[in-house]
């Protein structure tokens, strides 16, 4: 009997399938190229390939636009909410698979919570409360916002892969005399390679792309993070899209590079993830 995941017929039409996927997903990613190349007059054109080729215009939007002082705003609040999210998830995600105590479970769905509750729910009593702080208009109040929402997924992601782990193995690591700070960093962390570049990521891709919080929490131009500082040059009778566009390609290299160096471990996080689901 022939497995009808084996049959050609079933080859043939599933890769036809991917292949009409990705195009689909590329088309934003080749239109956006083809916008940040074209000159103003061509922008409204209905035709894919650019009739004039202006590369000019990734120069012109990075002395214009101000990008290397918007770049190193979003990565110092990025890399720093990145860092301290990871750091705190694997604490946290070690303690509730392996140190049960009292309470722990119903701890553990209350951070849960944070996954069923939008940021714009919230965003009056953050305001309050980063404003009471003296936080308001700083990338410490944004960084920790980001850290607080990032942490809930980063916790339920890493607390499955490290609840996989073998106890046999943790238990031979005690009986050797390791502590728990060694048997964390010197056993679960480098088996964890995986679900933490997944995390990585995820919380990169948030905190790199968000706008909204960005808005309400920033006021100060000298402080604003990409997406917010290429919004202000959309204008409301005039907008130099070609510009926009060659800025958010500019924008987006970091993730692509990102992604680049630990596309590797996030596939495996994905696929070990769907495998113990």
């Amino acid at each position: 009997m022939i497995d009808r995941y084996t049959h050609p017929a079933w080859r043939i039409a599933s890769s036809a399938i991917l292949f009409a996927a990705s195009l689909l997903a590329m088309a934003p990613i080749v239109w956006i190229v083809g916008l940040s190349l074209r000159q103003g007059g061509d922008v409204f054109s209905n035709s894919v390939v650019p009739a004039s080729f202006h590369p000019e215009n990734y120069i012109t939007a990075w002395t214009e636009f101000g990008l290397f002082g918007l770049l190193l705003n979003s990565i110092i609040v990025t890399g720093a909410s990145v860092i301290v999210c990871v750091v705190c998830s694997v604490l946290a995600a070690y303690g509730f698979s392996r140190l049960r105590f009292r309470g722990s479970e119903v701890l553990f769905i209350i951070i849960l919570l944070g996954l069923m509750i939008p940021p714009a729910a919230l965003i009056i009593p953050l305001f309050v409360e980063i404003r009471t702080l003296g936080l308001y208009d700083t990338h410490v109040g944004l960084g920790l916002v980001y850290v607080a929402f990032g942490l809930p997924l980063s916790i339920l992601i890493l607390r499955a892969f490290f609840a996989a782990i073998p106890r046999e193995l943790i238990d031979a690591a005690r009986i050797d005399g390791a502590t728990e700070r060694w048997i964390l960093w010197g056993v679960v962390v480098p088996l964890a390679k995986a679900p933490i570049a997944t995390v990585t990521i995820l919380i990169f891709l948030f905190t790199w792309n968000d706008f909204f919080l960005a808005l309400v929490l920033l006021r100060d131009a000298g402080t604003y993070t990409l997406p917010l500082g290429i919004s202000q040059f959309i204008g409301q009778y005039s907008t130099p899209f070609e510009l926009i566009a060659a800025a958010v390609m500019i924008a987006s290299l970091p993730v692509f590079i990102l992604y680049l160096l630990l596309h590797r471990y996030f596939e495996r996080g994905v696929a070990e993830g769907a495998i113990k689901t």
